[in-house]
């Protein structure tokens, strides 16, 4: 019997990973249009599809790079444009945290 080991290919991750924020955004901003219609469910579960999606890529971009670097710990900086590259979900979304603190954190109190 042939068992295959599973390992973790940091290349294919990174891309997956900003892959699934992307669907996730874009499927969010779809199903705007089904707000205000008949097919309002379609916004609900869309709604909650996006949430998960992008979430998930944003805590998966966070566990990416300690997860490249306890596997290959010896070439992690062979690895260093695939951690960079999965870190993007979560540095966009510590830019717009600081965007959205500086324009309207005075606001807010």
């Amino acid at each position: 019997m042939n068992v295959s080991k599973l390992t973790y290919n940091p290349k294919w991750t990174a891309i997956l990973i900003i892959g699934i924020c992307i669907g996730g955004m874009l499927i969010g901003n779809y199903v705007q249009r089904f707000r205000i219609s008949e097919y309002h469910w379609i916004y609900q579960y869309g709604s909650y599809l996006n949430l998960i999606m992008v979430f998930s890529s944003f805590c998966w971009s966070f566990f990416h790079p300690l997860i490249v670097w306890s596997y290959k710990r010896p070439e992690w900086r062979k690895y260093l444009i695939w951690i960079i590259v999965g870190l993007i979900p979560l540095i966009y979304f510590i830019t717009m945290m600081i965007i959205v603190e500086i324009k309207f954190g005075n606001k807010i109190t």
